[in-house]
């Protein structure tokens, strides 16, 4: 009788565990394949999906530009020239540069899943995107040359120096960038932040990134 009972228990565990088995291997059929082409999108989208008009803004720079004018006013400039005197203005302007790249850039062919499980994100090059002039901050001295022929020469003077201390602002931020390996850490930095926890969450479970902004420099945030 114990021999006969034992069988159909040891049937019943054998089934039980032939039927584990065969929803296990059903699961692992069934897990999330990560290939290449699912992280392709799975990056572009999530990136284009953060960047309002197209531009991802990764990074901001704080910067003050000097600039001068001078006008010198000349009576009779073809008989007998006389100065009448030169009217300057010198601008100091700080202000804010906001930096990034354009998304509309990219494209499934900029990333790539290595077999080593490495993410790499090949990025546009970083362009300015917006100056923003402090003008509550902003220092003027103005030396008038020539004021009883002219009241306004100051202020158009300076008026002229605030316009070329803008270009200025954006001259040494484009400058700033294309010298400087920092924004495009900062850059990569920000990318890794953002595409880290949306992989995690689809299943990846340690997402590593490599990033390639312009043409020769190759990073990887943390390493």
């Amino acid at each position: 009788m114990g021999l006969l009972s034992a069988r159909p228990l040891w049937r019943s565990i054998a089934g039980f565990l032939l039927a584990v088995g065969a929803l296990s291997i059903v699961l692992w059929l069934l897990r999330p394949r990560w290939d290449e082409t699912v992280i392709r999108q799975s990056v572009i989208t999530t990136i284009q999906s953060e960047a309002p008009a197209s531009f991802y803004v990764t990074g901001m720079l704080r910067l003050a530009a000097t600039s001068e004018v001078a006008d010198t006013r000349v009576l009779f400039p073809d008989l007998l020239p006389l100065s009448l005197g030169t009217t300057r203005a010198t601008v100091r302007l700080p202000g804010s540069v906001a930096y990034g790249f354009d998304v509309s850039a990219l494209a499934p062919a900029n990333v790539t899943f290595h077999d080593d499980g490495v993410i790499e994100v090949a990025l546009p090059d970083l362009r300015v995107f917006s100056v923003e002039p402090d003008l509550n901050a902003m220092e003027i001295q103005t030396e008038v040359g020539w004021a009883r022929t002219h009241a306004g020469s100051g202020q158009t003077a300076t008026r002229a120096a605030i316009v070329l201390a803008q270009d200025v602002l954006r001259q040494q931020a484009e400058s700033h960038l294309s010298t400087s390996d920092q924004p495009r850490i900062n850059t990569a930095i920000a990318l890794q932040d953002l595409l880290t926890p949306v992989l995690q969450s689809a299943g990846l479970d340690d997402p590593q990134f490599s990033f390639r902004i312009g043409p020769h420099l190759v990073m990887q945030p943390g390493g």
